[in-house]
Order: structure tokens, then C-alpha cells, then sequence
């Protein structure tokens, strides 16, 4: 990698960390929390509900919060379609909890 490309890929990086928010204060009774964040390219559904192409690249981040009997409290999966930001909540039902027992 060339320094100009290091300078690039640290542009982006910074761009892309500039744009997506931090993680949302941990909900009351949150022992852990669990985050990661991925690259991919968009998808065909997004590309038809945003009107964008599926050569775009999207990045994808994940905060799980977990309370002390390991059951979800929170999930929230935000997605930056290069500076327009979509999230997602899902909060399970106890059904769900009980099908992953």
C-alpha cells in the first residue's frame, strides 16, 4: 500500500466514523454489551429502497445489550449507506427467548 492509498483508507475510515453515531446509553439493568461492525455491499432489497446501487458498499454495526439472565434487552443494527444512516430495533419477545433456550 502506497502512502497516498494509507492516506485514503484513513480518510474513509475517519468519514465514516464521523458519520455514524456511538452506541445508545445501555438500557437500565445491562450487565454486557456486545458490538461489531462489518463491511458489505449493498443488497438488492436497499438498493431498491434507496435508489442505490448494489456496487455500493454499506457499513453495518451491531450493539447487543444483555442483562444479568443473559436474555437481549436491546438489539439495534445501524446501516451507513455513505452518510445516510438507517437503524433498526428489535427488542425479542419472551417467545423468541424461549425458542433460543
Amino acid at each position: 500500500m502506497t502512502v497516498q492509498e494509507g492516506d485514503q483508507a484513513g480518510a474513509e475510515r475517519a468519514r465514516l466514523g464521523a458519520v455514524v453515531e456511538p452506541p445508545p446509553p445501555a438500557p437500565v439493568g445491562t450487565v454486557r454489551a456486545v458490538t461489531g461492525n462489518r463491511a458489505r455491499q449493498v443488497n438488492d432489497q436497499e438498493a431498491h429502497d434507496f435508489g442505490i446501487s448494489t456496487d455500493r458498499a454499506c457499513l453495518e454495526i451491531e450493539h447487543i445489550f444483555y442483562d444479568a439472565n443473559d436474555d437481549v434487552l436491546r438489539h439495534t443494527i445501524t446501516v451507513d449507506y455513505s452518510g445516510q444512516p438507517y437503524v433498526t430495533r428489535h427488542v425479542p419477545t419472551p417467545e423468541e427467548l424461549a425458542r433460543l433456550e
